[in-house]
């Protein structure tokens, strides 16, 4: 046998060995992609279909009369602090309250004027809505030192200046985290493991950057849970956010045309989905946010850009957050308020109610009636 035709067979047996191996490894790539989207399914599709029932405090001290509270909201011109502001206020005037929001406007410099404000005009209690009290510590700490509790929304301790804080400030809140990762499973799922997505981030947040947005990129980085993903992320602040996100996502698009995700929170996400239209890049761009405010199911609802949202239900945490403000003021202690969250896409639109489609998710259960039960109110 000649040189060449020795050379030949043992090439083709090297072609075919690593062919066959290949081949190997592919299938085990599939397999292991399809128990990845089938795990992010199962997890999906459980948050889908999550009934409510109440869960939170059975009983709660009598209503002290006459009260006077701040409410000082991150910025009022995102719904997810707006929400919850005006919520307070109505819970508050159930408690026979007066209730002042104050504009925090997305500046820790006036969220820190608007604490001292309300110590210096002797308010009996201060809640702080997505408001960082580790920011504000100055404020905080003239507001304890008057015997003025304060209460947070949506602030857990994800730092050690947070937790240090926590004894004094207690927070009320859903799982944050949680949110972000049900809505990694989401995304999975339903791209069959094959994503390319863009994440706009708050860093400025808290919860956003140590909640919702560790909570999808931790799902989507992680090559065992998504084996095909791709993730860049943009980062804004919350006093740009009229304008930011919506040129940051038209840039990114415009790069890179075949990202086939794009993922904020509230109002962020229902402005840069309705940019993307009217600029005629949404392509097959599908859109996952937070919060599910009226604006975002009328999106998903539409079949504009958004397709999901993972709903906590805002009203629901205020209530909770005066009621804590209630006990603090008798004397005793936080308890937990057990919050619920859900996933929302076309296919359980129709189990929202009239108020949540106007108002956004309620929790599934009459929250108010609840409080007004343990607080002796009619």
């Amino acid at each position: 046998m000649s040189y060449n035709k020795q050379l030949s067979r043992i090439v083709a047996r090297i072609s075919f060995a690593v062919v066959v191996s290949l081949g190997g490894i592919g299938a085990a790539f599939s397999q292991d992609a399809a128990a990845a989207v089938a795990a992010a399914q199962k997890e999906a599709e459980q948050a889908l279909s999550a009934p409510t029932a109440w869960a939170g405090p059975t009983a709660a001290p009598k209503p002290l009369t006459g009260k006077k509270i701040a409410v000082i909201s991150c910025a009022q011109l995102t719904e997810g602090c707006n929400r919850p502001s005006r919520a307070a206020v109505e819970a508050a005037q159930k408690l026979g309250w007066d209730a002042t929001i104050f504009d925090g406007k997305g500046d820790v410099g006036t969220q820190l004027a608007a604490i001292n404000a309300a110590v210096d005009s002797k308010y009996d209690g201060i809640a702080l809505m997505i408001v960082d009290p580790v920011q504000v510590n100055e404020g905080i700490r003239r507001a304890l030192d008057a015997k003025i509790p304060v209460v947070t929304l949506a602030e857990p301790a994800y730092t050690d200046q947070r937790k240090a804080l926590l004894a004094s400030v207690p927070d009320v809140s859903h799982d944050w985290l949680k949110t972000g990762k049900l809505i990694g499973d989401y995304m999975i799922w339903k791209s069959e493991g094959h994503i390319n997505a863009l994440l706009l981030n708050d860093p400025e947040v808290t919860v956003v950057q140590y909640g919702q947005f560790a909570g999808t990129q931790a799902k989507l980085i992680d090559k065992q849970a998504c084996p095909d993903c791709k993730v860049t992320v943009e980062n804004f602040t919350i006093a740009t956010l009229n304008t930011q996100p919506a040129a940051l996502t038209a840039a990114a698009v415009q790069r890179d045309p075949a990202i086939n995700w794009v993922w904020c929170y509230d109002f962020c996400m229902a402005n840069v989905a309705t940019d993307l239209i009217a600029r005629g890049l949404q392509g097959k761009i599908m859109g996952a946010g937070f919060d599910c405010n009226a604006q975002n199911l009328q999106l998903i609802r539409d079949g504009r850009v958004q397709v999901v949202c993972i709903a906590d239900p805002r009203d629901w945490e205020a209530w909770a957050a005066v009621d804590t403000l209630n006990r603090l003021m008798n004397g005793q202690l936080a308890v937990d308020q057990n919050i619920p969250v859900r996933l929302f896409d076309k296919s359980n639109l129709d189990q929202l109610t009239d108020t949540d489609i106007k108002n956004g998710w309620q929790g599934g259960t009459d929250f108010r009636s609840q409080y007004l039960k343990i607080w002796g109110v009619r």
